[in-house]
């Protein structure tokens, strides 16, 4: 029997109550302010802490992948009790964690270390890997893992209302979305991230009405098949739209807090949905 270990990135925002669960692997992303690197490992980096902080921060916190040699002995001490890893990371364009996974798996075992692009950002990646380690809990077949991955990645869709603009701009990143907003802070985009793009999908005066929007967007995707609240620093939020959105799904919908990673590019505030609509 080929046991079979899932990975994952930062950026998929698995709370580590889930991936003890599931025995899901973490590569971690890092996240750079006050002079000092933290582990975005969900225990290195506190992260009401951080985002508490980040109205006062004089310079924009910035992020950075994991160095190859890093990533080499997490990758080797994953394969140990374990045949093959299927390790599951945010895309080559928002970040060079996947090619240092890539490279240190051809310096390790390529035939044993399987590395696929999510297409998605956040939960998207985290239902991935989640998914991934149930299936893994299923089969000892590695492509079954993978083709179930493959299927799923670009019918994953993401719906965001951003608090405020004020980080996005500030950091530099996600251009395509500061440009399609415009200077005016007091606009509340909301995001779709689909097949790993970000784009703006409409510009909402009010934070309440974007939410409204979100939870408007969720019911056009049924019948799901899973569904996820996001959220950053608003747990009443998430509460209040995981409650609106119950009836759409019979089971428990999951609640994940989006971490420092991408969430420091975002701001505290924001509330999002992923939807997967019944897999055909």
């Amino acid at each position: 029997m080929t046991r079979i270990k899932i990975i994952v990135d930062s950026v998929a925002d698995i709370p580590l109550s889930m991936r003890q669960k599931w025995d899901i692997g973490l590569i971690p992303t890092y996240v750079n302010y006050g002079g000092n690197s933290y582990a975005d490992d969900g225990i290195e980096l506190d992260r009401t802490a951080f985002y508490n902080a980040m109205p006062d921060m004089g310079e924009f916190p910035t992020t950075s992948a994991p160095s190859p040699a890093l990533a080499e002995d997490i990758l080797r001490q994953s394969l140990d009790g374990y045949d093959h890893i299927v390790a599951i990371h945010v895309p080559e364009r928002y970040s060079s964690t996947i090619n240092v996974t890539r490279l240190a798996a051809q310096e390790i075992a390529p035939d044993r270390i399987t590395v696929i692009d999510g297409h998605s950002l956040t939960a998207g990646l985290g239902l991935l890997g989640l998914m991934a380690a149930e299936k893994a809990a299923e089969t000892d077949d590695v492509q079954q893992i993978v083709s179930l991955v493959e299927r799923v990645r670009d019918q994953i869709t993401i719906y965001a209302a951003i608090a405020t603009m004020t980080y996005m701009q500030r950091s530099g990143r996600v251009n395509n979305v500061v440009a399609a907003v415009g200077s005016i802070l007091q606009i509340k985009p909301l995001l779709r991230v689909q097949q790993g793009d970000i784009d703006v999908l409409h510009r909402i005066r009010t934070f309440g009405r974007a939410v409204d929007k979100v939870r408007e967007l969720a019911h056009e995707h049924t019948p799901l098949e899973r569904l996820m609240v996001l959220h950053i620093q608003n747990e009443d939020g998430a509460n209040q739209l995981k409650s609106d959105l119950e009836p759409l799904l019979p089971q428990d919908i999951p609640i994940m807090e989006v971490g420092p990673t991408l969430g420091s590019f975002i701001g505290p505030g924001s509330l999002g949905v992923l939807v997967l609509p019944q897999v055909k």
